[in-house]
């Protein structure tokens, strides 16, 4: 069911969201953070609801969509829950038998700090980290963000990941490495962007198939 309210932005510490002037819970039976699909002026986006308490709920308004409106401006405003957030490959031009490209070389980036999952992928897809950066969005990913990357670019792996308990192992061809709650890329006997490795840290590997 689509819900439609008139609200205007509010833009406070760095943040923006509208304030859902009814009780959400009562409205819809939903609880907890609700993923729901949003138009503001036109602009749509999905998004989960902030609870508040009491049935009180904010919708979060993400920068790039603030740029294009107006904070204490009132809008026309349609919210529509849906059973989950789009995954960001939802809409891939690539897919497992159309990749991104042939892995039979990795051009290395220097790993950065809080972009690490980001960096390994853009060296597997071949393509500029702020591409990698914009598909998963910044901040630390998880493991999920980064087979959704791999996902969107068509880059085949294995079913799971090993865990390999702090054990030293050998490492196949192509992984993306868990080490020490970071993520390493580790192609043909070296690792990539890194330096001073101590194996002993490895959490878990999952290998990539590649050439």
């Amino acid at each position: 069911m689509i819900y439609r309210f008139c609200a205007d932005i509010d833009a406070a510490g760095g943040r923006a969201f509208v304030r859902i002037p009814f009780n959400v819970w009562e409205e819809t039976g939903l609880k907890g953070n609700i993923p729901c699909r949003v138009s503001i002026g036109g602009f749509c986006f999905e998004c989960k609801l902030i609870p508040k308490g009491n049935g009180s709920y904010l919708i979060p308004v993400a920068k790039k969509t603030l740029s294009a409106l107006h904070a204490q401006e009132a809008y026309e405003i349609e919210m529509e829950p849906i059973q989950g957030l789009s995954r960001i490959n939802h809409d891939s031009p690539y897919s497992r038998e159309h990749p991104i490209r042939k892995i039979d070389s990795i051009d290395t980036i220097p790993i950065q700090a809080g972009l690490c999952g980001h960096c390994c992928v853009a060296m597997l897809a071949g393509v500029p980290l702020s591409d990698v950066v914009s598909l998963m969005g910044k901040g630390h990913a998880s493991w999920s963000k980064i087979l959704e990357a791999l996902d969107y670019y068509g880059i085949s792996y294995a079913p799971k990941a090993v865990y390999t308990k702090g054990s030293v192992c050998q490492l196949p061809k192509c992984c993306i490495v868990n080490h020490d709650n970071g993520f390493i890329l580790w192609y043909k006997g070296s690792y990539c962007g890194v330096t001073d490795v101590d194996p002993k840290k490895t959490i878990s590997y999952l290998e990539i198939i590649v050439a």
